[in-house]
């Protein structure tokens, strides 16, 4: 059952995909519908699961499920991944491409792969980037970290 983003628990399960390029507005509502149409008939094992989902910076597709009032399965996490996949396909997004790191530069996110990092000389340690790593929507407040504190550090030294 699809709730709004901000009526979900920020104890909820989340899931972020990162896009190597901007989507458009227009691409954002065709990707919305089909996301929340998906959300809406979501179930595991025949009960609906409350999830929602936002489309954050142009960049992040960002998927939440409340799993204290119903867990997910195998198959219902599958249904969800083939979702994922035809969205990337279709929109041609490079969400599954883990060696991207989202870097904030002037208010703008920026998509850099983490071989480059050290070739861009605007970037240094103290440089802001989204860690795609949490798990809770609530970690969503400090998601912007510096690279020194993150897994894509060692591309930097």
């Amino acid at each position: 059952m699809f709730v709004e983003f901000s009526d979900i628990s920020d104890d909820s399960r989340l899931w972020l995909y990162g896009s190597s390029k901007i989507i458009s507005d227009d691409n954002q509502i065709k990707i919305s519908k089909k996301i929340k149409d998906f959300l809406q008939k979501w179930t595991s094992h025949g009960e609906p699961l409350i999830c929602s989902f936002k489309i954050f910076h142009d960049r992040f597709i960002i998927l939440c499920l409340d799993e204290d009032r119903n867990p997910t399965g195998g198959c219902s996490m599958d249904g969800l991944q083939r979702l994922i996949l035809s969205i990337n396909d279709e929109f041609l997004l490079d969400l599954y491409n883990r060696l991207n790191v989202f870097i904030s530069i002037d208010n703008q996110v920026e998509c850099v792969n983490s071989k480059l990092l050290k070739s861009k000389d605007y970037i240094t340690y103290d440089t802001l980037f989204f860690d795609l790593n949490i798990n809770k929507k609530k970690e969503l407040e400090s998601w912007l970290v510096p690279i020194k504190s993150g897994w894509c550090k060692r591309f930097l030294d």
